[in-house]
């Protein structure tokens, strides 16, 4: 048991250990994956800040839609009260 923790408390201080250190001892294959997902992360956070925006230009749109569509079936009720 005690060399069980022992085992699992070493290995969790070499993972600590190497996430301190993130670009030390990396290929250059290495070095450009993480490069390529840096530029995917921040692609994907400008995607969604963008899809945000349209997002609340669809809703605003979907609002002035209902808007007229009630409009439409009120002018349709009084024009068939003034029948």
């Amino acid at each position: 048991m005690r060399t069980a923790l022992i085992g699992v408390f070493t290995l969790a201080l070499c993972g600590c250990s190497h996430q301190n250190e993130p670009d030390r001892d990396l290929s250059t294959g290495d070095k450009a994956a993480r490069e390529a997902g840096k530029a995917a992360h921040a692609i994907t956070k400008d995607i969604g800040k963008a899809a945000a925006a349209g997002a609340k230009e669809l809703g605003h749109a979907a609002k002035e839609a209902h808007e007229g569509w009630k409009e439409a079936s009120q002018e349709d009720k009084e024009r068939q009260k003034k029948q």
